[in-house]
Parts: structure tokens; sequence; C-alpha cells
């Protein structure tokens, strides 16, 4: 139970750093102005008058001790005298914490004499060993030193630190909160790991603008890292919450639903449910309904054979489905898939065989028309109509979008 609760407590650290890094790129306020990630230190923050290497600390349940950020203290010792050394312009030097308690420890500011006693001086059974007299700071540099140092153990909480996140992106993209955390911040969280595992540290660098730039995609994409820190059910619960809520009152209009099976974890049952599904929420063709109408569904990677199997077995389980063939042998017709729907006749299912057949079908509609599409790796190409909402979902697995819709 204390190796968990470790690994959660190391987990929360790399986020509340993964966002402390969002939230000072978001910060930035010249066009210029950039931040390097886990370069100098976990958060390099670059203006046209200085630079701050910012080390981030994130202990939501323990009490503060100088002891926790002496290492700290020693490394940005370390990095200041070797700028010393090789005639570098002098940088500032910053910690951030948060601790449940204890902040009344520090009392800032505080001089040469408890810096040396409490940061750069560490004793045991056998050595005492003095980080400043080993790198040979004089007083003189260390009072130099804490000029550039600043220290911060009264850091926002994680959850205020997201918050401010969130406020800022609803503000950068004149978004709903949901946009900002679904959308946004989920693929902000995407490039700050990339930026984190560049090789060259010239690459871990971005200005405000390049960011925005980067997370402003045209998909709700996913990052494993976002859905470990939101948890799965609630990721799904959050997408159905904002897309998928209408149940029993959903409206009439033109739905299409774009799924791409993976190759590995293709399962005919699965899909056959997941069509099944589709059908019975997205469809009424009930005597009283004045509108009848029922879904659309495109399977992307799925060859004919497979196809035809399927197709076969939600014939033989009575799924009144149409895909626009009317007869053996017979051309497509757009006509014929999107007839209209009756209580007697159905269909209660349309089921395109291929993506132009799709895209054909759908321009040539002028009534309300919504596309959401489910994808892995890659989206299909957009329909090239500005008057068609295509929602795309970029999921871990195709087996989830039950939960989804």
């Amino acid at each position: 139970m204390v190796a968990d609760r470790s690994a959660v407590s190391t987990i929360a650290g790399y986020f509340y750093q993964f966002d402390r890094s969002i939230l000072s790129i978001l910060e930035l306020s010249g066009a210029n102005d950039s931040v390097a990630i886990e370069c100098i230190e976990d958060i390099d923050v670059h203006t046209a008058t200085e630079t701050t290497a910012v080390q981030c600390k994130y202990y939501e349940k323990s009490e503060y001790n100088h002891s926790v950020i002496k290492p700290a203290i020693m490394f940005m010792l370390t990095h200041y005298k070797a700028g010393l050394t090789a005639g570098r312009p002098a940088i500032h030097y910053q910690l951030s914490g948060h601790f449940a308690s204890g902040q009344d420890k520090l009392v800032l500011p505080f001089d040469i004499a408890f810096l040396k006693t409490n940061f750069l001086t560490t004793a045991s059974k056998d050595k005492t060993v003095k980080k400043h007299e080993e790198l040979g700071v004089s007083d003189a540099e260390l009072g130099e030193f804490l000029k550039l140092l600043s220290i911060d153990v009264n850091a926002a909480k994680f959850d205020d630190q997201f918050q401010a996140i969130i406020g800022s992106l609803v503000k950068q993209f004149v978004c709903t909160p949901f946009a900002a955390e679904f959308f946004y911040y989920n693929s902000a969280l995407r490039v700050i790991k990339e930026l984190a595992i560049e090789p060259d540290e010239a690459l871990r660098v971005t200005t405000k603008t390049a960011f925005i730039k980067r997370i402003d995609t045209s998909s709700y994409l996913f990052d494993e890292w976002f859905i470990a820190k939101l948890g799965t059910a609630k990721y799904y619960r959050g997408l159905r919450k904002e897309f998928f809520a209408a149940g029993v009152n959903v409206s009439p209009a033109d739905r299409l639903f774009i799924i791409h099976p993976a190759g590995d974890t293709y399962s005919r049952n699965v899909v056959k449910t997941l069509l099944k599904t589709i059908s019975r929420k997205y469809s009424k063709l009930s005597k009283r309904d004045v509108k009848p109408f029922s879904p659309y569904v495109l399977l992307v990677g799925i060859n004919d054979s497979e196809l035809a199997g399927l197709k076969q077995e939600l014939h033989n389980e009575d799924v009144r489905f149409v895909d626009g063939y009317d007869f053996k042998g017979a051309q497509f017709d757009a006509g014929s898939i999107s007839r209209p729907a009756s209580a007697d006749a159905g269909p209660a299912l349309r089921l395109f065989c291929d993506l132009a057949e799709a895209r054909q079908t759908f321009l040539s509609f002028q009534r309300s028309r919504e596309i959401y599409e489910f994808y892995r790796s890659e989206p299909v190409e957009d329909f090239g109509d500005g008057a068609i909402s295509h929602t795309r979902f970029q999921i871990p697995k195709y087996e989830d979008i039950d939960k989804i819709i």
C-alpha cells in the first residue's frame, strides 16, 4: 500500500510539472518569449530581459522540511558556479513547491548563514559535506546567488493550477470549459510530452504562438497521459455528456457514424453489437413519429469478404438495414440508401460499403447533417462541405465506442 501511494504521488508530481509547463507557456507575453522543457530545470522561461530556471515540487500530503528542497538548491548553486566559471550571463533560479503543511518553517528572505546551514550542508555519521566549499563558492558569490534565487513553498494546489489552465484556454480559444479540457488541454499535454522527450535541447523550446498552433488541431484527440489523469470512465462519460446526452430525445437528422475497427483486435461480434446499439439509440421508427429516421454507419478498413459476412449475420438476426445495393450486381444507389424511413419498412440502419459512397450521399443532402467519427490513428478526409458537422474522436479502442454514444 505504501508503494502504491508513492507511485500515485509520483504520477501527480509529473502532472503537476506538466501543468506548470503549460501554464508558463500560456502566460508568456512577449512575441519572442519562450519556455524550454527539461533543460536547465523542469521549466526554463526565457524573456527579452532574463532567463528563469524553475523546478517544481508537489507534495500534497507531505510536510515541508528544508531537506526536501536541499538537493534542488545544491543543483542550482552548482549550475550558478559553472556559469561564473564559463562567463555565462547570470540566470534566475526559482523553486516552486506545494506542501500540505510546514511552510512556516521557511522564513523569507534568509541570509547566507541560513543558506549554508540548511541547504548546502549534509551531515552523516562519517562526515559533513559543505556544498559551497566543495564548489569553491565564496560568500560574495553566495550573496549574488541569493539575489537570483526565489523560493515559493506555497505554490498553487493541483486542482487550482489546472483550473487556471482551463481558464486561460477558454480565453485563448473562446471556447467552453469542456472543449478547453477535452480538446485543447488534452492536446497541450501531448505536445508537452513530445517536447520533453526531444533529444536535442533546441527542439525542447517553444514560444506561445508555436504552442498554440500545435494544440489547435481539428480533432478531439486522446492522449494516454490525459486519460490516465482523468480516468477512462470519466473521459468517456465527459464525451457522452457533451455530444450524446440526448438519449430518447434525439432529434431528427442525417447522422453518419464513421468507425475504424482495429485490424488486430477486430471482432465481428463486437462490431455487430455496436451497429445494433447505434441503430437502437439513433433511430425513431414508431408510427407516432412524425418524421421517422435512422442512422448511417461507415465501417473503415474492413474487406469486402468480411463485410459480406457481417451483413449476412445482421440479416439473419432480423436487423433491417440497407446498403445502397438493391440486387446482386447492382451499382450503388444513393437514393436507395437514403430513402425515407417508416415504421413498417424501416430501415433501422443504413450501412455504407466505402467512403466514396458515403461522401456522395451526404453531399447530396440539403438538410441537417452530422458526422461522428471514431478513429485510432488517422481519420478520413473531410467531406469538403462546411455545412456538415464533422466531429472526430480519437479513442484508444473501438470496442469502447458504446460507452460514449
